[in-house]
């Protein structure tokens, strides 16, 4: 029962009531223990963040009474913003990549996700509750390459990139972003034959390889608008990159496709945690849930073309085809999410390693 739906009584019955002795009724309202709360929660920016701010936030502030103050950032800024005050959190909710999940658990940022209060992670794929319940996604991107049909085909191996028709077309992913590791695998994949899920673990082997790539190599981006870039004629193909920032340019008319290599897709993981020893943690477990919640997520997944974390939707086919969605399209794209725990441990020197080859 909502404030709204609450019976009202007539003032006359009040009066009787008071005048008679007898004390007025108590009537519950549902979520009045988070009326005049306040909650700070760290969400992304873009077309996310935008659907987030409009379509969520309002009404959750009016149905629980409450204030969410919503501040945007990336990944790794958002775990510095844990770090710093971790002896006393300010936020209590925070949205981060997969990667970001196992940094934040490893370095006792994040607790373990209230289930008892979040009934909607009942509807999630398994697949996409992280790190032994200490983060669940909210949004799915499959990385692959992007490409100018006018230009090229679609390619079947990442092994292509090396062939001399793509001389200075390759626009490749920059090491700011977290899709440079990915085409640190897929290079160790095409160097020693093994599927991404082992060619992890061989990265020495990606380094002759992607020196070799170099003629290729038109230019290292770190911006959200290579591809519509590629549609425009700078180059013919770049990646890996995320679907939810190639698929909105081809949804506006641009030449641009997506194509997902034999050696397998990557995954692009947004998540949501609850920050250890945070304010108004059941307003944040309240808010999480409400951010699983299928309508939510529909809504979100057609905003941002990024496939939801829950099962049971539906979407026209227009939207259908750009979403790794449900968890079969998953399974023959061959989704692969990397071992992060390994990959956070390394990184620092695949960037190293990758600015040597590439910007030498």
């Amino acid at each position: 029962m909502t404030r709204n739906s609450t019976t009202a009584l007539s003032r006359r019955t009040l009066l009787k009531a008071a005048a008679a002795g007898i004390a007025a009724p108590t009537f519950f309202v549902r979520n009045a223990w988070a009326a005049g709360q306040t909650m700070q929660i760290g969400i992304w920016g873009g077309t996310q963040g935008e659907f987030i701010r409009r379509n969520v936030l309002p009404a959750f502030e009016k149905e629980f009474d409450c204030k969410v103050e919503a501040q945007q950032g990336s990944t790794l800024g958002q775990i510095g913003l844990l770090r710093a005050a971790k002896a006393a959190p300010k936020f209590t909710v925070m949205f981060i990549d997969d990667l970001g999940v196992e940094i934040a658990k490893r370095e006792d940022l994040i607790a373990a996700l209230p289930k008892d209060k979040m009934p909607n992670l009942g509807k999630v794929y398994p697949r996409f509750i992280y790190n032994d319940g200490y983060g669940v996604a909210l949004a799915v991107s499959s990385a692959g390459l992007f490409y100018n049909p006018q230009a090229t085909k679609p390619l079947e191996s990442y092994a292509e990139l090396w062939n001399p028709r793509f001389a200075r077309k390759f626009s490749m992913v920059g090491t700011k972003t977290t899709p440079s590791v990915f085409m640190v695998i897929a290079a160790a994949a095409i160097a020693t034959g093994k599927p991404y899920k082992e060619a992890q673990y061989l990265a020495d082997a990606a380094w002759p390889k992607l020196a070799e790539l170099k003629p290729n190599v038109l230019n290292l981006y770190s911006t959200d608008d290579a591809a519509l870039l590629v549609a425009q004629g700078q180059g013919s193909i770049g990646g890996p990159e995320y679907s939810k920032y190639v698929y909105p340019y081809k949804m506006k008319g641009a030449p641009i496709e997506m194509c997902f290599p034999k050696e397998g897709a990557f995954a692009g993981v947004n998540c949501q945690v609850l920050v250890k020893n945070a304010p108004a943690q059941d307003l944040g477990a309240a808010f999480m849930n409400r951010m699983l919640d299928p309508a939510v997520q529909q809504g979100l997944a057609e905003a941002a073309l990024a496939a939801p974390a829950v099962s049971g939707l539906s979407f026209k086919p227009q939207i259908a085809g750009l979403l790794a969605y449900p968890d079969s399209k998953m399974d023959e794209l061959g989704l692969f999410s990397p071992d992060w725990a390994h990959v956070n441990a390394v990184r620092s020197d695949w960037i190293e390693k990758l600015g040597q080859i590439f910007t030498a």
